[in-house]
């Protein structure tokens, strides 16, 4: 088995391990046994079959592998359990961290850090750094530049009686503005249009049914959205030479 191949089959088991532990769940009410039973189902098997796959490159690199893993994936785990659970918890400790042990171990079994190293250095490129200053900079400072802009006629619109999942406007606003830099970036100008027609029709109904301030709130709000995407992604694709 060649170097290539045996990462993409390590990060694939991790996946198919946190398929299965999201299939079976940990009882809400499960005592400290459950726990550690339910933490070790899920990290000894993982554990072992990456093990199993570095065995190819030497029993040091396949007992190194298990360990780690082992360890690593009951103390993420522990920790998911003891925090609050929030979206950046549970990426951060269910995902990235995993992923990122899971590369290094990679990496340390058969001894790629220079390929590590180059990958690295092309995802800090000035063209890469600048496609992502742009799209953070459509996530919470643009959401802050648009609350303040929209700030005069907020005490115009009554929002109380308006039923919303928690927060999940701002997942919508933070979606929607990165897919149109990604549009604007590759020059997908028509996606833009089908994007901006898809929202329209979902919140047809909704405009129709509101009164008339709240419908031009969500207006003004869109085009706010949309615009500061288009021109961020402008500003992009001029520094890049596009």
């Amino acid at each position: 088995m060649t170097d290539l191949m045996l990462l993409p089959l390590m990060l694939l088991l991790h996946m198919l391990s946190s398929l299965w532990a999201n299939a079976r769940p940990l009882p809400e009410q499960a005592d400290r046994l459950q726990q550690r039973a339910w933490l070790t189902l899920k990290a000894l098997p993982l554990a072992a079959a990456i093990s199993a796959l570095l065995l190819s490159q030497g029993l040091v690199s396949g007992l190194m592998g298990f360990i780690v893993i082992l360890l690593s994936q009951l103390i993420l785990e522990h920790q998911r359990l003891t925090r609050p659970q929030t979206f950046t918890a549970s990426f951060v400790l269910g995902q990235l961290i995993p992923v990122a042990i899971v590369v290094l171990l990679w990496s340390g079994a058969t001894d790629n850090w220079s390929q590590l190293a180059a990958a690295f250095e092309q995802l800090l490129q000035p063209q890469m750094l600048t496609v992502l200053v742009g799209a953070l900079f459509l996530l919470h400072p643009t959401s802050s530049l648009i609350a303040l802009i929209l700030t005069p006629w907020l005490n115009h619109v009554d929002l109380q009686d308006e039923q919303s999942l928690k927060k999940a406007g701002r997942l919508i606003g933070f979606l929607e503005r990165l897919l149109a830099f990604a549009f604007v970036v590759m020059g997908q100008w028509s996606a833009i249009g089908f994007l901006l027609a898809a929202k329209s029709i979902m919140r047809f109904n909704d405009t129709r049914q509101a009164k008339r301030p709240v419908s031009e709130y969500v207006l003004l709000g869109t085009l706010l959205s949309f615009g500061t995407s288009v021109a961020t992604g402008l500003a992009v694709r001029t520094l890049l030479g596009g």
